[in-house]
């Protein structure tokens, strides 16, 4: 979904002639919502959210999100610790505009542990770019 709502928001920033990014908070929103309409209720989020959002940084309230359509179920531990270690390749992917050596010197770890991080949490580098 994040590649999708990226290319939405690329081609919706050209036409309207407006500058704008997902926060990682947007993005991990995007990710956990469950989409009932599917992609013209993405499509649909982030064009409203392009015209909406009162700077260049799209956040989750700009998606206009139902909360209570997420899971907010207490998690495991394990479950706790893999969304806190997505979170983080997310935010660092973000700041680093992609660039993988730069994502994994935020995070103080090596270029290798960040591939298989990415890995682990199927995460794709270049929707980030």
């Amino acid at each position: 979904m994040v590649l999708l709502a990226n290319a939405f928001l690329r081609r919706n920033s050209h036409a309207l002639k407006r500058k704008a990014r997902f926060s990682p908070e947007a993005l991990e929103a995007i990710v956990k919502y469950p989409w009932p309409g599917n992609i013209r209720e993405l499509e649909n989020k982030v064009h409203r959210a392009v015209i909406m959002a009162s700077g260049r940084v799209i956040g989750p309230a700009d998606l206009d999100l139902n909360p209570s359509a997420t899971v907010d179920a207490l998690p495991t531990l394990r479950e706790a610790r893999d969304q806190s270690e997505r979170r983080l390749l997310v935010n660092a992917l973000v700041r680093s505009r992609g660039n993988i050596s730069r994502a994994a010197r935020t995070l103080d770890i090596s270029r290798p542990t960040f591939h298989d991080m990415l890995a682990k949490h199927s995460i794709d580098a270049k929707e980030f770019r």
